[in-house]
This record gives C-alpha cells, sequence and structure tokens, in this order.
C-alpha cells in the first residue's frame, strides 16, 4: 500500500469544502503553483482521478467523493487526537460546531449555551441553526440536535428530552367546517407539519398506542417550525407542534387545540454525533455539559 501525504489529503478535504483549490490554497497558505501538483501526486497514489478536470466549478467525481468520506472521518480522528494530547492539562480547545433545527436552536440553546461557553472559553462555538438533518459523515459538523431517532442507527444518540405535540389550528380556520370527532375527519383538511416529508396527501400521526396514517387534502411540510406555526396563525390549516411553541398562542385565543383528546406521542431530541468521535475532548465535554443540564431540570 501506497503512503499518502497528510498535507494532500488536508489540501483535497479543503478544497472540496471551499469549492476549489485556490481558496483551499488560500487558507491553507499552500502556494498555488504546487496545489494542482499536490493533488496530482494524491491521485497517483489513490490510483483513481479525484477531480474533474476543466469544469467550470469544482466537481468531484463519483471516487473522489468516495475518497472524501474516508479523509475527513481520518482527519477528524487524528485532530481530536491532537487536541486530546494537547488537552492533558484539562483545558478545552478548539472549534466546535453545532448543527440544530431552527426552533429547538433557539429554545434548547439559548438558556444553556452562554454559561457552556464561559466554562470553556477557549473553545469557539460555531452554531449552525435550520440543519436537522445535517449528515455528520461528510459535513464537518461536531455535534447536531436531532428531531426524532430516523437516521441515527450509524451515529451515537444521546436523549436530551421528550417534547409533547398538539394539533391545533386558528378559530377562523375551524368554523366553516364540522366539529372534529375524530382521525377520520382530518381527511378533509389542510395539515402542517415539520415531519420528515412522505406522500404527498398522506399524513402520520403517532400517538402513545400507534402510529396512524391518514389521507388529508393537502400537506405543508416544512422543518422550519416557526413557519409552521405562522401557516397556522395566518388559517392554512392544522398543524403538529411542540407544546412549547403552541400554547401561549393557545392561552391567547388565536389557536384552538385539534382533538385535544388524542394522545399524541411525544417527539424524543437527541444529541447525535460519530461513534468514532466519542472521546474527542470538545464533543464529550458539550455533550455531558448538556446531559447534565437536562437531567437536572
Amino acid at each position: 500500500m501506497k503512503d499518502f501525504s497528510l498535507s494532500d489529503v488536508r489540501l483535497f478535504t479543503k478544497a472540496a469544502q471551499l469549492g476549489g483549490l485556490t481558496p483551499a490554497a488560500d487558507v491553507l497558505n499552500v502556494p498555488k503553483a504546487s496545489a494542482s501538483r499536490q493533488l496530482q501526486r494524491l491521485e497517483a497514489t489513490v490510483g483513481h482521478q479525484l477531480l474533474h478536470r476543466g469544469s467550470a466549478r469544482f466537481a468531484l467525481t463519483d471516487e473522489g467523493r468516495e475518497f472524501l468520506v474516508a479523509a475527513q472521518h481520518v482527519l477528524t480522528i487524528l485532530d481530536d487526537v491532537m487536541l486530546n494530547l494537547s488537552s492533558a492539562d484539562g483545558t478545552v480547545t478548539g472549534r466546535l460546531r453545532i448543527a440544530v433545527p431552527h426552533y429547538y436552536g433557539r429554545e434548547l440553546l439559548t438558556s444553556h449555551l452562554p454559561d457552556f461557553m464561559e466554562t470553556y472559553p477557549q473553545l469557539d462555538v460555531v452554531v449552525e441553526t435550520g440543519r436537522d438533518r445535517v449528515d455528520l459523515f461528510r459535513d464537518e459538523t461536531d455535534v447536531a440536535i436531532r428531531r426524532g431517532r430516523e437516521g441515527c442507527d450509524e451515529l451515537v444518540a444521546r436523549h436530551l428530552k421528550s417534547e409533547p405535540l398538539m394539533l391545533c389550528a386558528a378559530p377562523g380556520y375551524l368554523a366553516p367546517h364540522p366539529p372534529l370527532q375524530g382521525l377520520s375527519d382530518l381527511e378533509t383538511h389542510a395539515f402542517l407539519t415539520a415531519d420528515a416529508e412522505g406522500r404527498k396527501r398522506e399524513i402520520q400521526l403517532a400517538t402513545v398506542e400507534k402510529t396512524h396514517r391518514v389521507r388529508v387534502d393537502s400537506v405543508c411540510q416544512s422543518d422550519d417550525l416557526e413557519l409552521i406555526l405562522q401557516l397556522a396563525l395566518s388559517g392554512r390549516g392544522i398543524a403538529l407542534l411542540p407544546v412549547s411553541l403552541a400554547q401561549p398562542r393557545v392561552d391567547a385565543g388565536l389557536l384552538l387545540p385539534v382533538l385535544p383528546a388524542l394522545k399524541l406521542k411525544p417527539q424524543e431530541i437527541n444529541l447525535v454525533y460519530l461513534p468514532a468521535r466519542r472521546n474527542s475532548p470538545k464533543i464529550k465535554t458539550f455533550v455531558d455539559y448538556m446531559l447534565g443540564v437536562f437531567r437536572a431540570s
């Protein structure tokens, strides 16, 4: 097996991240003239072309995409080891990238992130909102807050909390319709949900007993819960929302509960990260901190 040049691999991964060899060379302080030679040397070592030549923009080959996943994984592990060795005195350093959905990013982190950053001042924290389904294998994200356990089979998922859900709608939307007595009555309604996209006119409602499939008139799906809330307030349909987000509007009379006797299954909120990075000082520190906060609450 041929030996890889770590600098060549790092240049390639940075180029994939930034979209070109030139910006990667600038960031890594590599002369532009040698950046192309480094890529050619890496391709010779791998035995495959990793980048399409002559394209107007940076475009990876199929082999390049496959190699990128492995390269990022290896570099991340090496960087974590170096940080671990350099943090023998207990100081946590580096950059921690956290990906969170819009609403839960604010709802879960606003109260706790300032204290965490004050406790670990040498750790740079970057929060990326609106990324509920970030690919931890391909992106540089360290840890993600995720709704549910879908897509978590290859990840470590640590339970933070269970979020109660409710069905609700604006009084003006419900007024022209007959009263709703059961799930089958939803069939003539528009539905607003942040659940993963499914069939165009079918929703899944998970109760504590089972998951129900219901045909509805239309479905509007978004990963932004606050957009779903605004659509519900404007009378666009029946929304499935966290109680913490909907209840203040119910109390104000802006929304009405729909089928309140229905016992909906709470939504799991998890912290997820790669198994290979469970010993990363920055990830372990953040995960332990957040678990401690929610266990104490």
